[in-house]
């Protein structure tokens, strides 16, 4: 989402231009419109040294919006988010997260920072995929000649070891102090949760809350147990589905089934004629209404339908498919699974700033997992070892960033924290919520039923708003009623 700042030339100071603190950072915020937003949005630039420990050198641009409580009781602290990915972009969220969060607004502002590498602050991008070949997007998940060709145009304007996490968490902290906050509200979900842990390690003085969706911890070496967290989803949403009468009577050997897909796969690629990406049907180049192929035949491997159903699990609204296409696929039919493998390398791994990706995961997670454990963990799961391969082939490419004494140590703190975890979530499963909270007194960890990753598609998941809300309000997780989680539920299976 692109913001549209407006025609007004005078800039607006923030809180931090009327503090006594003189050595305060300078940030100046703008009135702006972003689509979406209800109301002005306030945004602004702030300026950081690339390179925080010399504090010399070049200075990088880190993007800032600020949606202003909306209620006429405003509270001293903020919500701040911090997107997933890594590589997303937190103001691009901006919009999602106040429809999600309006009784939270009310009272607080709601800040969004593009981290260092992402978004709008100085993002380490780049193009792993041709729009023009459909089979490309059926290849690696980190193209080994593009991953050479990006690393050698971002280190023209990037030092790309400087791009990590504990870094990111002081800019964070600057941007705070910029805006004249003291404590902060944080919210972060999948590699958010790592990041907001880290600025819990780093500036515990000045969080007040913090809610973690899907945990993802500094000793979680990703992708290291993505294949087992990915085997224990996609069994329990088949027993799920062997549970539910209307789907076990479509499906009745839906298990068998899914053993027959693999080893088909397992046989070595299928052909499948699928939709081209961006491809709208009945058009052309020349804009004129010449029919014009819209389809493409490509090569689906193990490790691409795999990697399909893999997210597909992330979110209980595209999990409800995953027996229908698991029975398409095992009769014979691999168009869907394989549309859904494209759609997801178009608009998942795809976008965001890989770079950025890169330069995290290279330095905090692949160097700690032991040549071959991994691999050995992945042997008879559906996903399979593909990922953990390829990304360490990818960061034998990449420059390796240096990361604090004993970062992967668990995080510890008495700031209040709520932890939600889907009951089936592939990449970071409840186990994780609960190491995290063994060691974060004051911390709640809600198991939600059938969630995934995230909870889209599930009935009944205003209850977990009204905790949100509620516990962003009162400062503490004691007094949070949680009955209402007993009724979230699924919508049921898609049998047809």
């Amino acid at each position: 989402m692109r913001k549209m700042l407006t025609l007004l030339t005078l800039l607006l100071t923030t809180q931090a231009q009327t503090g006594t603190d003189a050595n305060r950072p300078s940030l100046q915020l703008q009135p702006c419109e972003i689509v979406g937003i209800q109301g002005k949005a306030q945004c602004g630039n702030l300026e950081v040294f690339e390179n925080r420990a010399t504090h010399t050198g070049r200075k990088i641009s880190l993007k800032v919006v600020v949606l202003p409580a909306t209620g006429a009781q405003r509270s001293p602290d903020p919500l701040f988010y911090i997107a997933g990915g890594p590589g997303s972009s937190a103001t691009e969220d901006a919009p999602g997260v106040a429809a999600i969060f309006p009784k939270i607004r009310e009272r607080s502002d709601l800040v969004f920072l593009d981290q260092r590498g992402a978004g709008g602050s100085h993002p380490l991008d780049c193009d792993f995929f041709n729009a023009a070949d459909a089979q490309s997007f059926f290849g690696y998940f980190f193209p080994l000649e593009d991953v050479k060709k990006c690393r050698e145009k971002l280190e023209s304007t990037a030092d790309l070891t400087l791009y990590t996490t504990p870094v990111a968490m002081d800019d964070l902290d600057e941007v705070r102090a910029a805006l004249g906050y003291d404590k902060i509200n944080i919210f972060g979900a999948s590699y958010g949760t790592r990041a907001a842990l880290v600025y819990l390690r780093q500036h515990p003085d000045h969080v007040r809350t913090i809610t973690l969706q899907g945990v993802a911890p500094t000793n979680q070496f990703m992708p290291f147990d993505f294949a087992q967290g990915n085997e224990r989803a996609l069994q329990g949403v088949l027993a799920e589905c062997a549970a539910d009468e209307a789907c076990n009577r479509a499906f009745p050997n839906l298990r068998a089934e899914t053993k027959a897909v693999l080893e088909r796969l397992l046989k070595g690629p299928v052909e499948v004629e699928i939709k081209k990406p961006n491809a709208p049907a009945g058009s052309s180049s020349s804009g004129t209404t010449s029919p014009v192929p819209v389809t493409a035949k490509v090569k689906l491997t193990r490790d691409l339908a795999a990697e399909a159903v893999r997210y597909m699990l992330y979110n209980p609204a595209a999990a409800r498919r995953i027996p229908l296409i698991i029975h398409q696929s095992a009769t014979g039919d691999f168009a869907p699974l394989a549309q859904s493998a494209l759609q997801f390398r178009q608009n998942l791994v795809a976008t965001g700033s890989n770079g950025m990706y890169l330069s995290i995961t290279c330095a905090e997670d692949l160097p700690w997992i032991k040549p071959g454990e991994g691999e050995r963990l992945s042997a008879n799961t559906f996903l399979g070892d593909y990922r953990l391969r390829q990304q360490r082939e990818a960061c034998a490419l990449w420059p390796r960033a240096k990361i604090p004494a004993g970062y992967s140590e668990p995080v510890r703190g008495s700031a209040p924290v709520l932890i939600l975890t889907g009951e089936w979530d592939p990449v970071t499963p409840p186990a994780n919520g609960d190491a995290a909270a063994r060691y974060l007194p004051n911390s709640l960890h809600i198991i939600v039923p059938h969630g995934g990753h995230g909870f889209g598609g599930l009935e009944g998941i205003d209850c977990l708003q009204r905790l949100m809300t509620q516990f962003v309000a009162e400062g503490t997780t004691k007094n949070l009623d949680t009955s209402c989680v007993k009724s979230i539920r699924r919508r049921g299976f898609a049998v047809n």
